[in-house]
């Protein structure tokens, strides 16, 4: 089992402040799914499930349960002191992590998500915790699917029917990322 507990927060001047979700989060979170839970809808699995606050308290609560047993570690993103979205790892296992991530429509077109994830690889690779990154963005994502590219994530392969949006299965680019092999992009 991993000890992520000294990850807890990272600050990147001037803007970007990353912290473990906690529970006083939940009433803030929960307003901004709501307020863009049809946008969100589009493209993430999980937003029209979200109804009622003890629905993101709830899932907070397992989130942080599954960040002490190390098999996952999600963070709120802070931009400018404001509540700008989620970023983290949905999975972890051993030294690979699965990256996932969401912007509020009034922080896109700001680099807040590039800025999100960047801080995050960085800071895990570089205390050596993971060696491998995974992007998995739906074909019908352009947003998520370039910043993949633009990390240098490089393409892995397609997952035909890899993501239930809606009533839709959507394929999915896996992106991958090794800090330590510079030649796999």
């Amino acid at each position: 089992m991993k000890q992520l507990s000294k990850y807890i927060e990272l600050y990147r001047p001037p803007h970007l402040h990353l912290r473990i979700q906690d529970e006083a989060d939940a009433p803030d979170i929960f307003t901004l799914v709501q307020s863009e839970q049809q946008r969100l809808s589009q493209t993430l699995p999980w937003p029209m499930s979200v109804r009622h606050q003890n629905d993101t308290l709830n899932t907070i609560k397992q989130n942080r349960q599954l960040f002490a047993q190390g098999t996952s570690a999600v963070y709120v993103i802070r931009w400018d002191g404001k509540i700008a979205g989620i970023v983290g790892f949905n999975t972890i296992d051993g030294d690979e992590a699965v990256i996932g991530y969401w912007i509020a429509s009034a922080f896109e077109g700001k680099s807040v998500a590039y800025n999100a994830v960047s801080a995050l690889v960085d800071w895990y690779a570089k205390e050596g915790e993971l060696k491998t990154f995974i992007i998995k963005c739906s074909v019908e994502n352009p947003r998520s699917n370039r910043l993949a590219q633009r990390l240098g994530f490089y393409f892995h392969h397609l997952e035909p029917q890899g993501e239930k949006i809606g009533q839709r299965f959507l394929d999915q680019n896996i992106y991958y990322y090794s800090p330590s092999d510079k030649s796999a992009g």
